[in-house]
């Protein structure tokens, strides 16, 4: 997951412990930076395409606003991380944003709940419990008020089905109508974001559980440590 103790110099800054996998909380806090005067203060553009070319944004006029959302590899239908469309898909709304917080693949989360198999020994969650988000061992798929706070979880309700335009439901939450899975003791590890066919339902407040299994439409990101 890391290497600890690790030191890589990068002009005046240090990298120390060089990289984990980024947490709930830490996710929260970029989505909430996304929307505020620091960032793009509105919903993040879809990365729609479907070969997972990270970086890449929903072109004008696709049908985002049902689920699935309309998606693909041509350029009529996606673009990349370098156009002013594509600038669309970062936090910031400019090419030195943050990609791929919507869209894209899932990202696994370091967060799961206690019930649930981390696939860790017990020694080893004690070594990197800090690099976790751990949650109740009694949660279920509506339990909010196990959130943590900043994880852009809890706070994003009021929850409920959304209708997505093609007959069917999406549990979702008040802020821009993001899929909204809290963890369960069967899937007990937090995905985010959504996938490049989520449509209306992707967004920097998505949240999903999953097993904790190796999947080919879901990733996870870094988080480089500076001091």
């Amino acid at each position: 997951m890391y290497k600890k103790n690790d030191r890589i110099t990068v002009g005046k800054y240090v990298l120390l412990e060089v990289y984990h996998m980024m947490k709930n909380t830490e996710w929260g806090a970029v989505a909430y930076l996304s929307h505020s005067k620091y960032g793009i203060n509105d919903e993040i553009r879809i990365n729609n395409n479907s070969n997972y070319i990270t970086g890449c944004a929903a072109a004008d006029g696709t049908n985002q606003s049902s689920y699935p959302g309309v998606f693909g590899t041509a350029e009529s239908v996606t673009l990349p991380y370098n156009t002013k469309t594509g600038y669309k898909a970062t936090t910031t709304g400019n090419i030195t944003g943050v990609y791929d917080m919507s869209g894209g693949a899932w990202e696994y989360m370091a967060a799961y709940s206690e019930l649930g198999k981390s696939g860790l020994t017990a020694a080893e969650l004690s070594t990197y419990e800090k690099y976790f988000d751990i949650y109740p061992s009694n949660s279920s798929k509506s339990t909010w008020n196990y959130r943590i706070l900043g994880d852009a979880i809890g706070e994003m309700g009021p929850f409920y089905y959304y209708a997505v335009g093609n007959g069917g439901q999406v549990y979702s939450n008040k802020w821009y109508y993001d899929l909204s899975h809290f963890i369960v003791s069967s899937y007990p590890w937090f995905g985010r974001g959504g996938s490049f066919d989520s449509g209306v339902s992707a967004g920097q407040f998505n949240f999903n559980n999953y097993t904790g299994a190796i999947y080919f439409h879901v990733s996870t990101r870094l988080v480089l440590a500076v001091k």
